[in-house]
């Protein structure tokens, strides 16, 4: 008995270790020095059975870091990032190194740090951390103070840099539906230019003009479509090509080819899985005066009438052949200005290991493609939506928004005064007779006052949405305002200001043809 009293005894006036019950020193000789409490961290049974002051071992009220890995440094931690404090325990009590026979490195109690900083534990909170995430001053030399304050420092970063990770990662997020969303109704034809849902319900093709403009605008129809089609034909450009520019993207609209297609798509995405039913962007090298009427009547696919190949007789299939790289197709139509870009519905594609000339589709595919998979053979014409007409332009020169076309003096500030000069005084005539004139600009006279001149002359009423002759400004036709925009769409002639004045002056309509703004 007495025995185990001296145990006790000497059990109880072992100093405290740093650690209490959190410990993870494992040595022998170190649990014999060092006495280990199994009560809470904040109450340490000392030689007369009081607490150790709750100003060293109080933890941090509004921090639980009882979960986190123990530092293997512990209060002697040398590292100076931030976040390290945030992501490993800590002692926060200050501790000095006991010096003994065994080499210990145990580290017991001390005030001295306190004593030297003085023991009212105010801690100005923009003192430590003020440099930034590197700690100036290493752990195991600051006080008691400071570490408590290091430490709610360290979880207030980590949750902050949590808080802007999360945000970025929301806002990625929200761009890339934002994207696929964009890239859907593009596919689906829910992204609609203006006037294309009456197009979409009428029976026949229509043309919108679409050209580059110096700033994006965010959800616009007109421009989404351009830079879809221009990206394109960027994106895989190469060799002598990429000395092309484009200059205009006329997006075609034809309501019976744009119904086959979805329905084309649907059967697709029901027989082969939605994954084979997406379209690709791709172009068809053909002569210009051949792009129009594939526009207007869709493609000739083997068994319809008149259906040839240009070249050959189908290297890898006999189909209508398309390719990605508008270089390829470019290569087809040596001193064209115009190149034909599609929506086509591969399917299921067989890809060619040899010539296989003039060979049917190939049993349980859609499609075929070269080796090389440079070139896409479509067999059904179903599966093929003609969708932009893409001109194109050598770029050696520098780009210019300046429209040509016209008389080389239609133009001319000085042959427009005479022109209206000319006709200022003449009497009332039946020149626009059945003719819908309308302006877009400044002129010799206001809007108003030209109005009644061309009334004067036998045009009737014309408002900004019903005209039948659109007369413009070389800048109102090159920034495309809206009235532009318009007869550009309907395919309305949009002329100089010279048409009007030379048509009153010969006392009848003359052709628009040499006084008409082009790109």
């Amino acid at each position: 008995m007495a025995s185990l009293a001296k145990k006790a005894k000497t059990a109880s006036t072992l100093p405290v270790c740093p650690y209490g019950a959190r410990c993870y020193r494992k040595h022998p000789q170190h649990l014999k020095d060092f006495r280990h409490d199994t009560k809470d961290d904040g109450e340490v049974a000392g030689s007369s059975g009081s607490k150790v002051s709750a100003s060293r071992t109080d933890a941090l009220s509004t921090i639980d870091s009882s979960n986190l890995p123990f530092c293997k440094y512990g209060a002697s931690c040398y590292r100076k990032n931030l976040l390290h404090f945030a992501e490993f325990t800590h002692p926060t009590t200050v501790v000095s190194k006991i010096k003994n026979d065994d080499d210990s490195d145990t580290d017991e109690l001390s005030d001295s740090e306190d004593e030297k900083k003085g023991k009212k534990g105010e801690v100005k909170t923009d003192d430590i951390l003020k440099r930034g995430m590197s700690l100036v001053k290493s752990y195991s030399k600051m006080s008691e103070a400071e570490r408590k304050e290091l430490i709610k420092k360290a979880f207030e970063a980590k949750l902050k840099l949590q808080k802007e990770l999360k945000e970025t990662q929301d806002e990625m997020k929200s761009k890339d539906k934002k994207l696929q969303k964009l890239q859907d109704q593009v596919s689906t034809g829910l992204l609609l230019v203006e006037g294309e849902k009456e197009a979409l319900e009428g029976k026949k093709t229509v043309y919108f003009t679409l050209q580059a403009e110096r700033s994006y605008k965010e959800g616009s129809a007109d421009q989404t479509h351009f830079r879809l089609a221009e990206s394109q034909f960027y994106r895989l450009l190469s060799g002598p090509s990429v000395g092309y520019r484009v200059s205009k993207v006329d997006y075609a609209v034809n309501p019976n080819l744009v119904k086959k297609f979805k329905s084309a798509r649907e059967d697709l995405k029901k027989h082969r899985g939605a994954d084979k039913s997406f379209p690709v962007l791709a172009f068809h090298g053909t002569d210009m005066k051949n792009i129009k009427p594939i526009c207007e009547t869709g493609f000739k696919v083997p068994g319809d009438t008149g259906f040839t190949h240009k070249t050959d007789t189908g290297y890898y299939g006999k189909g209508v052949y398309f390719s990605e790289f508008p270089s390829y197709s470019m290569s087809y139509i040596h001193g064209a200005t115009k190149l034909l870009l599609c929506q086509v519905l591969p399917g299921k594609v067989f890809q060619c290991t040899k010539l296989i000339h003039g060979s049917a589709l190939q049993k349980g595919h859609d499609s075929h493609t070269s080796p090389d998979k440079m070139e896409l053979v479509i067999f059904n014409g179903n599966h093929i939506l003609p969708s932009y007409i893409v001109h194109y332009e050598n770029a050696s020169t520098n780009f210019t928004y300046k429209p040509t076309g016209g008389t080389s003096d239609m133009f001319d500030p000085m042959k427009i005064a005479e022109g209206y000069g000319a006709i200022a005084s003449s009497k009332a005539s039946k020149t626009f007779k059945h003719e819908q004139i309308m302006f877009s600009g400044m002129f010799q006279l206001p809007q108003n006052q030209m109005l009644e001149l061309v009334k004067m002359h036998g045009s009737e009423k014309a408002t900004p949405k019903v005209f039948s002759i659109l007369v413009a400004t070389p800048n109102e036709f090159t920034t495309k305002t809206n009235k532009v925009q318009q007869a550009v769409r309907k395919g309305l002639p949009v002329v100089g200001e010279l048409f009007v004045y030379d048509c009153i002056k010969a006392r009848k309509l003359k052709p628009t043809a040499p006084y008409e703004f082009t790109d």
